[in-house]
This record gives C-alpha cells, sequence and structure tokens, in this order.
C-alpha cells in the first residue's frame, strides 16, 4: 500500500507480554502485528508491558528492533509484578495514539484483515470495538459472564474477548473518572460511550492455557469484580438472610411442639429459639454490612493506581 493511502491517525497498540506462550510466539505476535499496523497505519507505536517478565521475551523484542530498525516500539517496565489490569492501565495512559489497541493476549490466531475491521467500526460510531474469538469461550468464563451481566447494572454486557480498540475521546472518558480501575472491561462498558463486539473465526487453533499463578490472578479478578461491579454479594446474603428466616419459623414451630408435648428436654425450646433468631440476625446484619461496603466501594476505590520505572525506546 502506498504512502498515500495509508491511514493518516496515529495508533498506538498496547501488549501485555506475559500472555504469550514462548518466545517464539512473542516474536511472531510482534512481527505480524507491527508489518499490519505498518500496512494501514502511516504512523503507529508498539507499547510492550513488562510485568516481570522473562528476560528472553525482553531480549527477543530488542533483537526484533534491531534487525528490523524499528524506532516504534517502547517497553514499558513495571515495577515489580502488578498484574494484568495494573499494567495495561499503565501502558493505555502513556499511549499517545488517537486510538489505542489493547492486546491482552500475545496470540495472533485472527485473519489480518480484522485489525482494520475494528478500526474502521471505532470510527463509525463506536468508542470501545471488542474482538471475540468465537472458539475461545470456556465453562469458568461463560458463568462468570453470565453472573456479571445478570447482576450488573452496566449498559453493555461483557463478553471473552482477545483485543480492543479505544477512540482518543474513549480513553479522556475513562482518565476523567479519575479512580483506579480494578477491572477495566467493566468500566469500558459503563463508562456512557458507545460499545461493539465484533467475533472471528480463528485462522489456528491456540491454547489458551494459563499459568496457576495466572489463574490465581484471574480467579481473585473475577471475584474482586463480582463484589465491585455487581451487587451479588447483597443478594447472596440477602439470599441466606431469607432461607435463615425460613429455618427459624420452622425451628420456633418444631420447638413448641415439642414443649406443648412434654417431649423436649428442659431448656432445648429457649436453646432453638434463640439460636435460630441469632442465625437470622447475624445474616440479617451481614446484609446490610455488606450493602454499605458494597456502596464504598463504588464510591471510592484505592486511590494508588500504578508504579511504573522507567520507559526505554527502542
Amino acid at each position: 500500500m502506498t504512502t498515500e493511502k495509508l491511514d493518516k491517525n496515529f495508533v498506538s497498540a498496547v501488549i501485555y507480554m506475559n500472555t504469550a506462550e514462548s518466545v517464539e510466539g512473542f516474536k511472531e505476535f510482534l512481527e505480524k502485528l507491527n508489518n499490519v499496523l505498518g500496512d494501514y497505519f502511516l504512523k503507529y507505536e508498539i507499547i510492550l508491558v513488562d510485568d516481570s517478565t522473562p528476560e528472553g521475551y525482553i531480549e527477543a523484542a530488542k533483537a526484533y528492533c534491531g534487525e528490523h530498525n524499528s524506532n516504534s516500539v517502547r517497553i514499558l517496565h513495571m515495577s515489580g509484578h502488578q498484574g494484568m489490569e495494573t499494567s495495561m492501565n499503565a501502558g493505555r495512559d502513556l499511549a499517545i495514539g488517537d486510538f489505542v489497541f489493547e492486546f491482552d493476549e500475545c496470540n495472533y490466531n485472527f485473519p489480518d484483515n480484522q485489525i482494520q475491521l475494528v478500526y474502521e467500526q471505532c470510527l463509525k460510531d463506536y468508542d470501545i470495538v471488542c474482538c471475540c474469538d468465537e472458539k475461545k469461550n470456556s465453562g469458568k468464563s461463560n458463568v462468570f459472564y453470565r453472573l456479571f451481566n445478570k447482576y450488573s447494572d452496566a449498559e453493555y454486557k461483557l463478553e471473552s474477548d482477545n483485543f480492543r480498540v479505544l477512540s482518543r475521546r474513549g480513553i479522556n472518558r475513562i482518565q476523567s473518572l479519575n479512580r483506579a480501575i480494578p477491572y477495566r472491561k467493566a468500566l469500558y462498558a459503563s463508562c456512557g460511550l458507545k460499545m461493539t463486539y465484533i467475533s472471528y473465526s480463528p485462522v489456528k487453533t491456540v491454547d489458551y492455557s494459563h499459568s496457576k499463578e495466572e489463574k490465581r490472578e484471574r480467579r481473585n479478578l473475577a471475584i474482586d469484580s463480582l463484589l465491585l461491579f455487581t451487587n451479588v454479594g447483597y443478594k447472596a446474603t440477602l439470599l441466606l438472610s431469607f432461607l435463615m428466616g425460613i429455618v427459624m419459623v420452622f425451628s420456633a414451630v418444631y420447638a413448641m411442639v415439642m414443649y406443648i408435648g412434654n417431649v423436649a428436654i428442659e431448656g432445648w425450646t429457649t436453646t432453638i429459639l434463640f439460636m435460630s433468631f441469632a442465625f437470622f440476625g447475624l445474616f440479617a446484619i451481614l446484609t446490610v454490612v455488606i450493602k454499605y461496603l458494597s456502596l464504598l466501594l463504588n464510591l471510592n476505590f484505592k486511590k494508588h493506581r500504578y508504579l511504573f520505572e522507567n520507559v526505554e525506546k527502542l
């Protein structure tokens, strides 16, 4: 494609390096992405997020840039391991593009024109466009997204996606909220701007397996997200309070029947009645407490956003 036909908008691509399956897989992903961006855009940058990434990946990135004389790649070194969400927030805030691609996974299993399709959709009428692998969803992911979408008041439903593009207006809206973002996708879906999904059929099979540490982080993120962005906790305690209320009523009736029939041991009736009422009161109090905690969490997320060590230009 000639220079005249290249898109004049400046775009950024933020990549979380820790999700690559191997050094060779990361090099392939970086090379293909760099070639595709060069084919469609006149000016672009690639930001590689180093979140305690193995040294082999960083050396591979430096070697690639040295071989191809690329000056569009930067490495953002985080100050120790801080997780995908925090690290990608830092990478997105560092990006200066008019449009920013977020690649949570270094898996290039989509057609080359998929990036252009997502970008063109963002140009039309959307500020956030997500790209989904049709075969990616797993059982655990489906359970999480069903729970989240059912109990969240977000304007748009969430799905499991591979990458997304955000307009500068969308990024400014996110940053204007002035709070830490424990789960980016939830905030994107509820920021008030238009969002949509585009699906693709994978061109190759990719193993989406994760290490034990990554699985633990993803599990903790799922729990935190359900507590922060939905009312699952409140609904659960409310249900338990209702069940304990039913148990209390049946226990009271049973205790009174035993007492009237002179079958109960002395003191047994009052003990059962007290325990039933006490457990009901406990769950009722927990329901109120969790409701207040959910309100506080929604109003004031943790102030500390992220820390990074330095930015290395390649």
